[in-house]
């Protein structure tokens, strides 16, 4: 029954030992499961949640990357706003100045009627009156230029608030009165740029003996007190009925406002067009507070999510912590409850057998029989012998057991250490470096117990390393001749004299709480794989060496 039980049992404590070795290098979990499930298993791999991949990292380059979008998002948002209220500015600018543009021209419509009437009154003797009232319009409506009235006769004479009335300008204001049917007449100045004429016969009938006319100043009919008109972006015009250009940019090709004066004598054409450029769109003071403000938002949202992202990984680091716990306890459980279960299982037979051939002893001895007394405590020996062989067994099973070799490489078991390691060694300030000499050194060996003895022999260094002032681990591997080296080298105070000579022996350890297992593992893993596994304190660095065969050319085609 001990041999029929033997495989289960093997099982059993090969778990136990790499738990004691686990323990040893404080991974209860990372170390253990590799050994506790079976080899069909599915593999579940804990990743620490300093190393989970993150959706959202937040390094220098994105940062500063990030801030330069925003910048540029602010800026096309803070123009498109400028331009939008630039725009609804100008068009409720435009139309007031198209109102106060028409009030003005209808106050010409007024002077004239009063100008006409003085006419008329004062006849050829008070023609002064009518220069007075002239005079005093000119001082306080400064769209009006001037005021003429000429006979329609051409034998007689004008009078003028103008030194000096040109005849072109007098044919003009005769004619113009004479071809009037009543309504007011326009007509473009000739000799004054910027400037036309409104003309009103008087009286104004068929009996009409004078022209009456206002030299009306068109840039002073648009004039506007307001800053916009004084932007070079913004132009502004006004046209004749026909479209002549009176004042202003002229003509505009495509004006965004164009509005026919309210004034029915003066039906003129007010355009106004705007074209914002790189300085009205972005105004240095409103550009510097918007890049200021967006700076302070775009910082407290970065301190935000980076305080968002510690709370998550704290958050699931204590949950894989504790998930971890729970099931190293529950392992360690499961296997203490294996092996007392074994050990009561085989112990049980020989003891039971001891129990009974003791009491028979009792009786024979009782009742004289010497002879038979010798018969059963001999067979009380014989199954004493048993016990202890089961023990001798159980001590044995102890040890690592065969186990599936393949050619694997030894640069490959490195670097899954260092996945486990990595973070954990930057977190405590080790300098963690790795030296491949080759691409691939292929050796014949158990994958997980080739990790074991890497993972035991970087976490030790690491340890060795944690309270020196020079913290740095350094991983080699290099080929010599027929065999793989892979190097250990640590910075920290060395092995203690008293343990040196012993250091590969079960239960012997130099660290304070330690088992002593881990460097006893790793040394018969090692010879499992026909390697050796030494100490070299020669330097100034402690060194752990490992030499393994490589992989012939056979074996690895083999394998493939």
């Amino acid at each position: 029954m001990v041999d029929s039980a033997g495989a289960d049992h093997n099982a059993c404590f090969r778990v136990a030992l790499s738990e004691a070795a686990a323990v040893e290098n404080n991974q209860p979990n990372r170390v253990k499961s590799r050994f506790l499930f079976p080899a069909n298993a599915p593999k579940i791999k804990l990743m620490p949640a300093a190393d989970a991949p993150s959706k959202f990292v937040l390094n220098g380059p994105r940062i500063w990357v990030g801030w330069v979008v925003v910048l540029i998002a602010v800026i096309a948002v803070s123009a498109l706003v400028e331009r939008q209220k630039l725009l609804a500015e100008f068009l409720a600018e435009a139309d007031i100045l198209h109102r106060i543009a028409s009030q003005r021209a209808d106050q010409h419509d007024a002077h004239l009627t009063s100008l006409s009437a003085l006419a008329v009154a004062g006849s050829d003797d008070r023609q002064d009156l009518m220069l007075e009232v002239a005079a005093t319009i000119l001082r306080f409506y400064p769209t009006i230029r001037a005021v003429d009235l000429v006979e329609l006769e051409q034998s007689r004479g004008y009078i003028s608030t103008r030194s000096d009335l040109p005849e072109k300008t007098v044919e003009a204001i005769r004619l113009a009165a004479q071809a009037s049917e009543g309504q007011l007449v326009l007509r473009q100045s000739k000799e004054d740029t910027g400037t036309y004429l409104l003309v009103k016969r008087s009286p104004n009938s068929d009996a009409a003996r004078f022209g009456l006319a206002l030299q009306i100043n068109s840039d002073a009919l648009i004039d506007s007190g307001s800053g916009l008109w004084q932007r070079s972006s913004v132009a502004r015009a006004l046209l004749l009925p026909d479209g002549t250009a009176l004042s202003g940019a002229g003509r505009l090709a495509s004006p965004q406002f164009e509005k026919v004066l309210g004034s029915a004598s003066q039906p003129l054409i007010f355009q106004a067009s705007i074209a914002p450029g790189f300085s009205d769109l972005l105004p240095p003071v409103q550009v510097f507070l918007a890049i200021v403000v967006a700076s302070l938002l775009y910082l407290a949202a970065i301190l935000g999510l980076r305080q968002l992202t510690r709370a998550r990984k704290a958050e699931t680091q204590a949950r894989l912590s504790a998930q971890e716990a729970r099931l190293a306890h529950a392992s360690r459980v499961n296997a203490m409850g294996e092996m007392a279960s074994g050990i009561a299982h085989e112990l049980t037979q020989p003891l039971t057998a001891i129990l009974s051939q003791a009491q028979a002893g009792r009786h024979l001895a009782k009742g004289g029989n010497i002879d038979a007394v010798g018969t059963v405590l001999e067979g009380v020996a014989a199954q004493a012998k048993r016990a202890s062989a089961i023990l001798d067994r159980l001590r044995n099973w102890t040890r690592p057991s065969q186990s599936r070799s393949d050619v694997v490489s030894l640069n490959e078991a490195v670097d899954n250490v260092l996945l486990l390691l990595g973070p954990e060694a930057t977190r405590a300030g080790i300098d963690l470096r790795i030296d491949n000499a080759n691409s691939t050194l292929p050796v014949t060996a158990d994958p997980v117990e080739l990790e074991q003895i890497v993972f035991n022999l970087v976490r030790n260094a690491m340890e060795a390393v944690a309270d020196a002032d020079l913290r740095r681990v350094t991983i080699s591997t290099r080929a010599d001749g027929p065999e793989a080296i892979l190097e250990v080298t640590d910075t920290g105070p060395g092995v203690a004299s008293d343990v040196r000579a012993r250091l590969f022996e079960p239960f012997v350890t130099g660290k304070p709480g330690g088992t002593g297992l881990g460097l006893a593992l790793c040394q018969r893993l090692a010879e499992r794989i026909g390697g050796e596994l030494s100490l070299d304190e020669s330097g100034v660095s402690t060194v752990f060496r490992m030499r393994v065969p490589l992989a012939s050319q056979s074996t690895q085609r083999a394998a493939e």
